[in-house]
């Protein structure tokens, strides 16, 4: 590289690095240089010049040892002959999940699972859409789930939507190129409209009238048994407008819910119970 002497002045000036290699037993050199403009500037009359002591090459092939060499072009001294380097051997693929599946544990929510069939990884990214043409992606679980960790929640469905979901590993901690080679295949699901609980319900007579109605719908059902209930109402994209916790209740429950103040379309009442959850559609016209 440059070189100086005692007193600071330059004895050598870089002017180019040039880097080849190739695929071990092929006959075909790839090329990445390293100082650009090259040659004297024509107003100046220095040399160009570079510092630079490491080049990035990426679209190399997994798993495939290489050999490479290098030669140095210096400003008016001419240029050294090639150089080789020792051979390298890149990393294979980083390996994707294995076994990518998805329940709907409720009407709003979705649990995927996974697992390292596959091999270890840094962190998965998971992403689903509506399954219609043009829709966008969203992720689950931010920008990635660490390896460890083989299930992750996406709250805020729409019930009754058909979605599609996809994963990718990334083996860098901090991202970047050294990923899977490709998306897993999609997999596909449609929320419930409503969970059925296992043995018969936890509340009975649930009822709910007007539907559709203007602005106000009057709700009741019973609860046999002594029990910690949650009553909720929910927009077609999961937000929460009402919440009433009904604490060891047991009995009779009614209530009036306007929504009016709220625009026309589709909402659920949701009630949760010990045993589960129950959903309701509301229509407000």
């Amino acid at each position: 590289m440059n070189t100086y002497d005692a007193s600071g002045a330059q004895i050598c000036r870089v002017d180019q690095l040039r880097i080849q290699y190739k695929e071990l037993g092929t006959s075909s050199w790839s090329q990445k240089n390293m100082g650009s403009p090259t040659g004297y500037d024509p107003i100046t009359g220095i040399c160009n010049s570079t510092t630079n002591t490491a080049k990035l090459v990426l679209g190399l092939t997994s798993a495939t040892t290489y050999e490479w060499r290098m030669k140095v072009w210096y400003c008016g001294v001419g240029n050294s002959g090639w150089v080789s380097g020792p051979n390298f051997t890149t990393l294979g693929d980083c390996p994707n999940v294995g076994n990518l599946t998805v329940t709907s544990p409720t009407t709003t929510k979705a649990t995927f699972t996974w697992d390292a069939s596959n091999g270890a990884y840094s962190f998965v990214r998971l992403q689903a859409r509506v399954d219609t043409v043009g829709s966008s992606f969203f992720n689950i679980g931010g920008v990635g789930v660490n390896y460890g960790s083989f299930t992750k929640n996406k709250n805020g469905l729409v019930p009754g939507e058909s979605y599609r979901a996809k994963s990718r590993t990334w083996c860098d901690p901090n991202g970047g190129a050294y990923k899977a080679p490709s998306w897993t295949s999609f997999i596909y699901w449609t929320q419930p409209t409503s969970i059925r609980l296992e043995g018969g319900s936890a509340i009975n007579n649930l009822t709910v009238y007007p539907n559709p109605s203007r602005d106000v719908f009057n709700v009741s059902f019973t609860s046999e048994d002594l029990q910690d209930l949650k009553v909720r109402i929910l927009n077609v994209i999961g937000e929460e407008l009402i919440n009433e916790n009904l604490e060891q209740f047991i009995g009779e429950y009614t209530k009036q819910i306007n929504l009016s103040e709220n625009a026309k379309g589709i909402y659920f009442l949701e009630i949760e119970t010990n045993d589960g959850i129950i959903n309701k559609k509301l229509i407000l016209q």
